[in-house]
């Protein structure tokens, strides 16, 4: 019996390691949709923006499935300030504001505390992952010229790629400031721990009033 039961215990313990990677993924499909589907009015997210925040870039890992696991738990508010949508490489995304862990885990994350939309350089930071279609992942597609708009729910920020470049991790230039009104998107260059990362540039192109309807491909 005890025998059965171990080898019952074995075979369990087996298909959850095989399956977590998908159930992973699954996980952070759901998180980062539930918030772009929540209910979040221009005021809240102006109010999300004035709150302190996180820029612990040392303590930034690939998720792991219990840390998302327990993010799938945690009904916390989430620092949520707007939204990026690029429609040709079906990407769509809150904007979280701080570098944690835990806004990683479902969408975009500011990278300086100074950053204004549609003003000087507009940071953005975003895990790759194993499943190229959740969270930054699709920017490995992306194309010079494509168009990337970003919300504060207010307004529209309308960006046009520009560059598509490797980096190091340790090229901070890249989320400095800049008098130039441009967009910078960052993640892993692949979809394990790595010190490349992929850097993506657009200028901005437009502003106009926010549109839950129209968004540019």
């Amino acid at each position: 019996m005890v025998k059965k039961m171990i080898i019952a215990v074995l075979i369990l313990s087996g298909l959850l390691l095989i399956s977590s990677p998908l159930m992973k993924g699954c996980l952070i499909a759901y998180l980062s949709k539930s918030q772009i589907e929540s209910e979040l009015t221009a005021e809240q997210a102006r109010k999300n923006n004035m709150k302190k925040a996180d820029y612990d870039f040392e303590s930034i890992h690939p998720p792991g499935f219990r840390e998302t696991v327990q993010s799938s738990f945690n009904r916390k508010p989430k620092p949520i300030i707007g939204r990026i949508t690029i429609s040709s490489i079906d990407l769509d995304l809150p904007i979280l504001k701080g570098t944690t862990n835990e806004n990683l885990l479902i969408g975009a994350a500011t990278m300086r505390p100074d950053q204004k939309m549609g003003e000087g350089n507009y940071p953005l930071a975003g895990h790759h992952l194993k499943q190229e279609n959740l969270l930054f992942g699709p920017l490995l597609h992306i194309k010079k010229g494509a168009k990337i708009v970003m919300t504060d729910f207010r307004k529209d920020y309308i960006y046009s790629v520009t560059s598509k470049t490797m980096i190091s991790e340790i090229e901070a230039n890249a989320i400095q400031e800049t008098k130039d009104k441009e967009i910078t998107l960052i993640t892993c260059d692949k979809a394990v721990r790595t010190e490349g990362r992929l850097a993506v540039k657009g200028k901005l192109i437009d502003i106009s009033g926010h549109s839950n309807v129209s968004r540019p491909s």
